[in-house]
């Protein structure tokens, strides 16, 4: 069993006083998201989530929420291996509006929160929204 570690975050913005978060699309199996990606040898998980944010879809303003911070852990099969993986979601608000940056994302999309909760593909992630508006809404 391999095993992956990867970190990024749950992006918000607020638009004419409506809260918005970033979903993306991730090339290859075309499931919705947040941004994220593998840890590089040596990195710390928070230096991790701002670099793919940066390298996916181009927002490097992150206001970061203090204290929030999740973990997903699931295990699914690679090529015939499988893979335990770990993965930390940071929350933070941005001004950026960010773009589909090539390589691992197809599309992007700022949505409210229950059409952003409809839109992700795994259900611990719409579990990860959930929480992330009821840190937002407190």
């Amino acid at each position: 069993m391999s095993i992956e570690r990867a970190a990024g975050f749950i992006l918000y913005r607020s638009t004419a006083g409506q809260r918005e978060y970033l979903v993306v699309k991730h090339r290859g199996g075309g499931a919705w998201g947040f941004p994220k990606g593998r840890l590089e040898l040596g990195e710390a998980p928070e230096a991790a989530a701002r670099r793919e944010v940066a390298e996916e879809v181009g927002i490097t303003d992150l206001e970061q929420v203090p204290g929030f911070r999740e973990v997903l852990s699931y295990r699914f099969r690679r090529g015939g291996r499988m893979v335990d993986k770990r993965v930390v979601l940071y929350l933070a608000r941005t001004r950026e509006t960010g773009e589909a940056l090539p390589g691992e994302i197809d599309e992007i999309a700022w949505l409210p929160y229950e059409q952003a909760a409809a839109r992700l593909t795994h259900e611990e992630q719409t579990e990860l929204l959930r929480r992330a508006e009821a840190a937002l809404s407190s």
